[in-house]
């Protein structure tokens, strides 16, 4: 088994460079890889008018998500970057991402990182589609209060679901409302726990792996449908 807001706005822009290594098979069987806004190698990077430690978790769980879905490890730094010149993370009067950043992120950098998403929906831990998707490989962020994180496997004989916080509550100096519950290199949590306090997951996003062109074009119409 593997281990650990607002509306959207539509902002097109030119598909970034971003370096991108595939795992090695050991690697992807280890399946070690967590990523931490608050990781010494970028938690004081000013983003905007935020730091990527105060305000990454959409953007950590997307790059944790991406490397459980294929096996990509994308630049967090650069993704961020790119986030923001597109108006989509910490733009002015905005703290974080808006929740459309997934579905741009497929359509701009999806053939690079090889997935496709789809747009937010609302729902909790136990919606028979976000299940689903889990347990057939796919992987998903997922939206707590004020938070994003990273669903990366379902057992469907313990309920459990493997959740990688971008922020847990065990390092130290940043949010501890997740203390005792999330922690460094991913935690098997149950429906109980994803239900209840600052883990309760009310909304989610699915990431596919592999991107034709016909998935492309039709996740970017559902991209358009948020457009106010």
């Amino acid at each position: 088994m593997k281990k650990k807001a607002l509306a959207g706005i539509l902002c097109l822009c030119l598909l970034l460079p971003f370096a991108v290594s595939a795992e090695s098979a050991d690697e992807q069987a280890g399946l070690s890889r967590h990523i931490l806004q608050s990781d010494p190698a970028w938690a004081d990077i000013m983003i905007g008018h935020l730091s990527i430690a105060d305000s990454g978790c959409g953007l950590a769980s997307l790059c944790n998500a991406l490397y459980y879905l294929n096996g990509y490890k994308a630049d967090l730094v650069e993704v961020c970057e790119w986030a923001h010149d597109a108006g989509l993370y910490n733009p002015s009067g905005v703290n974080g991402v808006y929740r459309s950043v997934y579905q741009h992120a497929g359509k701009q950098l999806g053939r690079t990182y090889g997935f496709s998403a789809t747009e937010f929906r609302y729902g909790n831990i136990k919606t028979k589609e976000l299940l689903s998707h889990l347990q057939n490989g796919g992987t998903a962020a997922i939206h707590v209060e004020g938070h994003f994180m990273a669903a990366v496997g379902y057992d469907p004989a313990t309920e459990r679901v493997l959740v990688l916080d971008p922020l847990p509550g065990d390092v130290g100096r940043y949010d501890r409302r997740r203390k005792g519950v999330t922690h460094t290199g991913g935690d098997w949590l149950t429906f109980g726990t994803l239900s209840a306090g600052y883990v309760k997951v009310d909304g989610y996003v699915l990431l596919f792996r592999g991107v034709t062109q016909k998935e492309s074009d039709a996740v970017f119409d559902a991209a358009k449908g948020l457009i106010g």
